[in-house]
């Protein structure tokens, strides 16, 4: 099964980079860099959302789909879902950082963009607890009534 999703991934990865390949040429510079302000612009709000434990604000930029997000192998097939898991992990944190290592904007199209990031996630429990763990994520954003919406997450931490 872990080898059947693993190659399902793999195939919607180059499909992706396919299309972001074909479709590079139909943004121009100035488009892109506009762009790419944007996505890092709206990454930035969510993960500042996230920072203040505000699951509804941070949902704010995920649209009503099915199969948003995946979150260790987890797939959340509802926005409904997912925020409530959201919702219930970012109980018990009195504080949240995140430290990318790694940023990347990929343009599909004027109307689509793929974010990929890595970087490592500390949370402080409200005990006192720390935790900290590595991650990497993917976001497809799709520009919907003049905002970058994520149509789809995937976060993942190594084992």
């Amino acid at each position: 099964m872990k080898k059947k999703v693993f190659h399902i991934l793999v195939f919607l990865y180059c499909s992706i980079m396919l299309a972001a390949c074909s479709n590079q040429s139909n943004v121009s510079t100035m488009q892109d860099n506009t762009i790419q302000k944007a996505i890092l612009q709206t990454q930035e709000e969510m993960q500042n959302a996230a920072a203040n434990f505000d699951a509804n604000a941070l949902f704010e930029y995920v649209l009503d789909a099915n199969d948003v997000i995946i979150e260790n192998g987890l797939l959340r097939k509802t926005r409904e879902e997912a925020f409530g898991i959201t919702k219930q992990n970012l109980q018990g944190i009195s504080e949240l950082t995140y430290s990318y290592s790694h940023k990347n904007v990929n343009i599909l199209s004027p109307t689509t963009a793929l974010w990929t990031a890595m970087g490592t996630s500390k949370a402080t429990l409200n005990d006192g607890r720390e935790l900290t763990f590595d991650f990497a994520e993917s976001m497809v954003f799709v520009l919907k009534d003049g905002q970058w919406k994520v149509l789809h997450a995937h976060r993942s931490s190594p084992n």
